[in-house]
């Protein structure tokens, strides 16, 4: 009998589609997971039972890469992925979104990913939209937020995606204080990427050069000086310390005797 993390049997798929099913689900791992969250199981269903969710999409071209910072920076493929995103939280009524709500999205070749913000929480989503399989993804949705006005220090990762297993071409999205004037990706290889930063949300994308597993986050203050440093690949819900907010609250971790101050964020 399979795993659930098991794909179907290889003689079912294209070749090479097994390996790459697996890494999807393994990378759902390292997404953040709030306590009242909800990911909606569309990519494990894909891959467990060798179907997908069924609308037909025109397909992507190979090596397509786009970021977008909002709405209306979105190319014609990106923003109907981002369509679908919206019908997927509009059937499952996850948080009342809308597309005007859009802080940044990413396609690289055949996926896309998104994070949009409302007033009160956030939804994440990623779509696969492959011209061999149709459509696959799902969305993670925090409807009320508690810690929306407060940040883990000056950077905080909200969705990540990888061509593999810790490694591989990644597409990142999350927030960041007024304090960061610059974001980069160091690869881990000598290699960096730096992230595009808009109204207190980043998005980076890589492409070209292997990032490995031991990458970082690397956050600038605007003289130019290292405020912050963490690991890209490790889960968003782990912290080295506790956080606290401005009346010393515990927003981030596990009450301790080392907690730093969680930095406010707003747009």
């Amino acid at each position: 009998m399979r795993d659930i993390l098991d794909a179907p049997i290889e003689r079912d798929l294209p070749p090479g589609e097994a390996a790459r099913m697996r890494a999807d689900l393994m990378r759902s791992i390292h997404r953040s997971r709030p306590r009242a969250a909800v990911r909606l199981g569309i990519v494990a269903m894909a891959a467990a039972a060798a179907v997908v969710v069924g609308v037909a999409v025109a397909p992507n071209g190979d090596d397509v890469q786009h970021l977008a910072m909002g709405p209306d920076e979105l190319s014609p493929t990106l923003r109907q992925a981002m369509e679908q995103c919206l019908s997927w939280n509009a059937q499952h009524e996850q948080i009342p979104v809308s597309m005007d709500q859009l802080a940044v999205a990413a396609e690289q070749d055949h996926r896309a990913v998104a994070l949009f913000m409302t007033e009160t929480g956030y939804l994440t989503c990623d779509v696969s939209m492959s011209p061999r399989e149709g459509v696959s993804g799902g969305i993670t949705a925090e409807r009320d937020w508690p810690q929306r006005g407060w940040l883990p220090g000056p950077v905080q990762r909200l969705l990540l995606t990888s061509t593999e297993i810790d490694g591989g071409d990644v597409a990142v999205t999350g927030r960041v204080s007024a304090r960061v004037h610059r974001l980069v990706l160091e690869h881990g290889d000598g290699h960096t990427t730096a992230a595009r930063l808009a109204d207190g949300v980043f998005g980076l994308l890589t492409e070209g050069s292997s990032v490995r597993e031991n990458a970082e986050l690397v956050s600038y203050d605007a003289r130019g000086t290292e405020i912050d440093r963490r690991l890209l690949f490790r889960p968003s819900d782990e912290f080295d310390h506790c956080y606290a907010d401005s009346s010393g609250n515990v927003v981030y971790g596990k009450p301790g005797t080392d907690c730093q101050p969680a930095e406010r964020w707003s747009r």
